[in-house]
């Protein structure tokens, strides 16, 4: 049934990644719904006071969180905590899916022989878009489910048709950048595309939160997505739903897609498109000696796998660099009155955040909270880097050489080891710099312990994930990932739904702790890194034993 055309065949594609993520999101806004009491109380004066004090802190971060809306409300609250985190997840599926439907394709050499049917080019295109349009309609769907649940769960009240048109307009927002994705990868490769649109996508969104507080950057908004996105918020009373928002960002996306049309029409297979139509003229071959490369970077499957991933390195360490530089200069300036008296709050103290006045706790809660999620996706991003090797065919001719198997895996994740040691360096770097500049005194060996614990989460987020590509490696990226928002729920959960302990100790979020203010359990991490070396060894076994997928 789902095999009978290209639209179906990509909803089939697409199924595990749409049921992992849209559960995940799910599960996330479940909790939520059932926190919300706990945090601003029942409806009376008391909520009313904690709402604002609530703005008040969330203004100094208004520039990564966006506007405030009415928190006293169960919907105001969930438009002010949700709406712009929707807004990145879904676009951050779309542009994966946007840039693999087409280029991702050809660069497995896999389209070629679907062109050879009787589908025209632009059939396989529009099928392919559809397809991936209606997979995050899928997610959509799940995360709107998931407010229904989680206001049930809280006994909160919330209208299911604002929910859902909510939902709906940070869906079209990643729908546009999907589409980008798609586009720019007539122009380059699937990994570039997928870069470029990631990269417009963190700046169109910060810039649209800051030109929020700044009036002389508010011509800048206009030409964001999430800024047409933010003039509709059918949860918030106090802005409600704008009609303009659906037929705006749906009129982009389809201008995005019909530029994408000519431009996938007008050049070759496996070619790139070149405006005006100019092609490098192919010079006569003629017979000529070509010396071996002696570049260090191409003696081993190490040397080169560590060349491959050092502009990741560079991207993940100095993109959390300056989010841990930034949050380290506002420190002084957030510590209130009002900041520290919300903080006091029941929830807080469950959460492990306890005497929030002290550096070390504030950093807890503002810094390390976030970063490690950060991490975690880095250390999917290597099982990605080493899953589509073999997903994409680039296994076999390196496997042709006389080079073990086994070794081969144990290299590349060494690399990952390296790589992710590489990246905590460069953030453990700002952090000191970011505590000098802003005269913040530090107990150094508990952030040394911190930073130590973030690199022990990336290895064995790492191990797992190479594991799980020996068994299978189509899915395991996407079942790492589903695994670590699991492990992050069930952390960031546990202690409000008064989970037993044992699976709050699941979570490797959980067993990081909170070594910036209660310091390290070094033996705990020695054993993960312990559990990570099994991990390798019998991906290793496995690795050695199996065919190639093919």
């Amino acid at each position: 049934m789902l095999l009978k055309n290209l639209f179906l065949k990509t909803l089939r594609d697409n199924r595990r990644s749409v049921l992992i993520w849209g559960s995940g999101l799910a599960l996330i806004l479940v909790g939520t719904g059932a926190s919300y009491e706990s945090i601003f109380g029942a409806p009376g004066p008391e909520r009313i006071k904690l709402a604002q004090q609530y703005k008040d802190l969330a203004k100094s971060f208004s520039f990564l969180t966006g506007e405030m809306y009415d928190v006293e409300t169960y919907g105001g609250y969930l438009t002010a905590r949700m709406s712009g985190i929707l807004v990145v997840l879904f676009s951050i599926f779309a542009l994966f899916a946007g840039s693999g439907i087409i280029r991702g394709e050809e660069e497995k050499n896999s389209l070629d022989l679907l062109l050879s049917t009787p589908h025209s080019r632009l059939s396989v295109l529009l099928q392919k878009w559809a397809g991936m349009a209606v997979s995050l309609l899928g997610i959509v769907l799940l995360t709107w489910l998931g407010i229904i649940l989680g206001a049930a769960a809280g006994k909160q009240e919330i209208n299911a048709g604002a929910a859902f048109l909510a939902v709906l307009d940070a869906g079209l927002v990643g729908l546009l950048f999907g589409t980008l994705a798609l586009l720019l990868g007539q122009f380059m490769s699937r990994k570039a595309a997928a870069g470029w649109t990631g990269g417009i996508l963190a700046a169109t969104y910060l810039l649209n939160n800051l030109s929020a507080s700044a009036s002389s950057l508010q011509w800048i908004r206009y030409f964001t997505p999430s800024y047409y996105e933010s003039l509709s918020k059918p949860l918030a009373k106090s802005v409600g739903v704008n009609w303009l928002t659906l037929p705006v960002l749906t009129a982009i996306t389809l201008l995005l897609l019909a530029v994408t049309i000519p431009a996938y029409l007008g050049r070759d297979q496996n070619n790139y498109f070149r405006l005006g139509g100019i092609h490098p003229v192919i010079k006569a071959r003629t017979a000529r000696e070509i010396s071996e490369p002696n570049s260090i970077w191409l003696t081993n499957s190490f040397f080169f796998g560590l060349r491959s991933a050092l502009p990741g390195v560079l991207i993940w360490g100095i993109g959390i660099a300056a989010y841990t530089f930034l949050i380290m200069s506002v420190m002084n300036t957030v510590r209130s009155d009002a900041f520290g008296s919300f903080l006091q709050n029941d929830i807080y103290k469950s959460l492990g955040f306890v005497a929030l006045t002290t550096n070390e706790n504030l950093l807890s809660l503002l810094l390390f909270v976030f970063a490690i999620l950060l991490f975690a996706a880095y250390a999917v991003t290597l099982v990605s880097g080493w899953s589509s090797e073999e997903n994409e065919g680039r296994l076999e001719l390196i496997l042709s050489a006389p080079l073990p198997r086994w070794r081969m895996l144990l290299g590349r994740f060494l690399v990952a080891l390296i790589s992710s040691a590489l990246v905590v360096l460069i953030v453990a770097g700002a952090f000191a710099l970011g505590a000098q500049l802003n005269n913040l005194t530090i107990n150094f060996d508990k952030a040394f312990g911190a930073f130590f614990g973030l690199w022990v989460v990336c290895v064995i987020i790492a191990a797992a994930g190479y594991l799980l590509s020996a068994f299978g490696p189509t899915q395991a990226v996407a079942i790492t990932g589903g695994l670590v928002v699991v492990s992050y729920f069930l952390d960031l959960f546990g202690p409000v739904f008064k989970l037993p302990g044992w699976t709050q100790n699941l979570s490797i979020f959980h067993l990081y702790g909170r070594p910036i203010t209660n310091g390290l359990d070094w033996s705990l991490q020695f054993l993960l890194l312990t559990v990570s070396a099994a991990f390798v060894a019998l991906a290793a076994f496995r690795f050695w034993q199996r065919d190639i997928v093919k």
